[in-house]
């Protein structure tokens, strides 16, 4: 696609209230409404087996086979994601053609959700959160969820909890759901939650919502009060 109709189909994505738009950033993302949307099709789709895949895309697409879909999946590349997308944009849209909302779908798939981070925090991803933690005497990792109430809540305390840590811990955030390695090697398996690293170690990580002086008083007792 050319720039002009990519600029065509995020404005009518924007007035389908699929996608946000920021004019203060110029960011664009996909709309919470949406996203709740599309998380069930992810969550149905994203495990299923390659036949299992296979036949729900020769069935959305009126498609011969589910070998006819497997040819077609590899010829354009397409991945569960973006086939969970267009199946969650074709429930939210009506009077497009399915070229049209496949196009739409690699759209959408690209830009993804707002991530969860606030934005007074430095976002980390799987590619780079050991090298943060690494690089810092002290260092300390907050994960964040979409959908998820307690890290909402927690969102209004951020500027009393970084005020509550050590002036020489470097502080940053993560999507918990997009990096499954750290969650993974640190034993977070709930958010929000906040780890405390000392030279590149895990010191612990405490899940669940944190208040100011809770962080403050666990920082304190892993980092003394020095």
């Amino acid at each position: 696609m050319d720039e002009s109709t990519v600029d065509a189909y995020i404005d009518r994505l924007v007035a389908e209230g699929v996608l946000d738009h920021d004019e203060s950033s110029d960011e664009i993302a996909t709309t919470e409404d949406f996203e709740h949307r599309r998380h069930v099709y992810l969550d149905t789709y994203l495990d299923l087996s390659e036949a299992e895949f296979h036949e729900s895309v020769a069935d959305a697409f009126d498609l011969s086979s589910a070998e006819a879909a497997a040819d077609r999946v590899d010829e354009l590349g397409i991945s569960r994601e973006e086939f969970a997308t267009y199946l969650a944009l074709s429930a939210h849209l009506d009077g497009y053609g399915v070229g049209e909302r496949t196009e739409m779908a690699g759209i959408v798939a690209e830009v993804g959700p707002k991530s969860p981070v606030p934005g007074a925090l430095d976002e980390l991803d799987d590619g780079d959160w050991a090298a943060f933690v690494a690089e810092h005497d002290r260092a300390v990792v907050t994960v964040w969820k979409r959908r998820c109430e307690p890290c909402e809540a927690m969102k209004g305390d951020i500027d009393g909890i970084l005020a509550a840590l050590p002036d020489d811990a470097a502080v940053a955030g993560l999507d918990g759901e997009r990096c499954p390695d750290f969650c993974r090697e640190n034993e977070v398996n709930a958010a929000p939650a906040v780890a405390f690293f000392e030279d590149g170690d895990l010191l612990a990580a405490e899940t669940g919502r944190q208040r100011p002086d809770s962080v403050g008083e666990r920082a304190a007792a892993l980092y003394g009060d020095s």
